[in-house]
This record gives C-alpha cells, structure tokens and sequence, in this order.
C-alpha cells in the first residue's frame, strides 16, 4: 500500500546512505572535469534509473541476483580504478589540443559517461538493496522509488556543487589528479565491498 511513510523512510534512509558513498566520490570527480549541467542531469538520471531497477525488483530478483552482486561490483571497481589511471595518463600527457575543442568534447560526452557510471556504480550497492527491500516489506514501490529518487537527486546536486567548486578553486592540474584519487578511491570502495570487507 502506496504510503507517505515508506516515501519518508527512503527518502532518509538512501540520503544517509549516499552521503560519503562511492557513486557521490564520482559524481564530485566527473563535475571537477565536466561542465556542471550535464553532470548534473547525467547523475539523476543514472541514479534514478538505478533506483527504479530496485524498486521494480522488489525482494525478488534480490535474492536471484544475490551471487552475482560481488561479480558486479568488482567488475565496477577495476573499470573506475581503470578510470583513475586514464586519468592520470591523460593529466601527465597534457592533451596539445585547443581548448576549445576540448570544451565541446567534454560537454557532448558528460551526460553520457556520468549516467553510465553512476548507474553501474549504483547496481547492487547498499542503496539500491535497501529500496528493493523497503519496496519489498513495505509494498509501496511507488512512494518507496519517489523517496528514494529525490534523496538521490539531493545528494547529486550536493555532488555536483562540491565538484565544480573544486574546479574553480583548484588549478587545472590538481583538477585531474584530484579527480583520478576520487575515481580510484571509488574503485577500491567497489571492490571491498564486493569482498564483503565492510
């Protein structure tokens, strides 16, 4: 039964549960690198299209999905570990286009890159278990994928403001190598948790 209490328990529960957590480590990472808007829009939409995977999924495919998880997840972390080292390659390289063609490069695939990542990053966390089980004990998948959606969105913009406020008060160098420490950090939180380490 669609309730405001199981919108108001996943709405707390998945802000404290983002706070601190390795899809908001990449949110901040991508929009020190991106222009904010599309980073922005990138990360709800891969949030959110995470978030109604669980909701949709109940208790269900929990369980089905449940020995495949850690594949997932270590998969995850070696593409953003991967991620971290490209990045650092590339800040060392010092890219020898003009900057405007690197502008526009980055604002076409922004959008894209941060939707992908952040929904890989999110399939099988902490997060989306936790609405599949409050969808599934509460019976409320509407209310439960509403709050959970807009604590995601909240902790995005957060995200994102942290990132482009690093970027604007950090050279263009620490820019990348901060980014590239925040990527790899991410990883590595994937892959403890995939590891049952927390």
């Amino acid at each position: 039964m669609e309730s405001l209490l199981a919108f108001g328990t996943a709405l707390g529960l998945v802000a404290f549960l983002e706070i601190g957590d390795k899809t908001q480590l990449v949110t901040i990472s991508l929009a020190t690198r991106y222009p904010w808007a599309p980073v922005l829009a990138g990360a709800i939409v891969g949030l959110v299209a995470a978030t109604a995977v669980g909701a949709a999924i109940g208790g269900l495919l929990a369980t089905t999905l449940a020995p495949w998880l850690p594949l997932v997840k270590v998969a995850g972390g070696i593409l953003f570990i991967a991620l971290g080292i490209r990045t650092i390659v590339q800040a060392l390289r010092q890219d020898a286009k003009a900057p405007e063609e690197r502008i526009s490069k980055r604002i076409r695939g922004a959008f894209t890159r941060t939707a992908a990542f952040l929904f890989l990053a999110e399939f099988g966390d902490k997060t989306q278990l936790a609405v599949i089980i409050l969808a599934a004990t509460s019976a409320a998948p509407v209310s439960v994928f509403a709050g959970a959606s807009l604590a995601i969105a909240l902790v995005a913009v957060t995200s994102v403001l942290i990132g482009a406020g690093l970027s604007k008060v950090v050279a263009a160098p620490w820019v990348e190598r901060v980014s590239a420490v925040l990527f790899l950090a991410a990883g590595v939180l994937l892959i403890l948790e995939a590891l049952d380490v927390f």
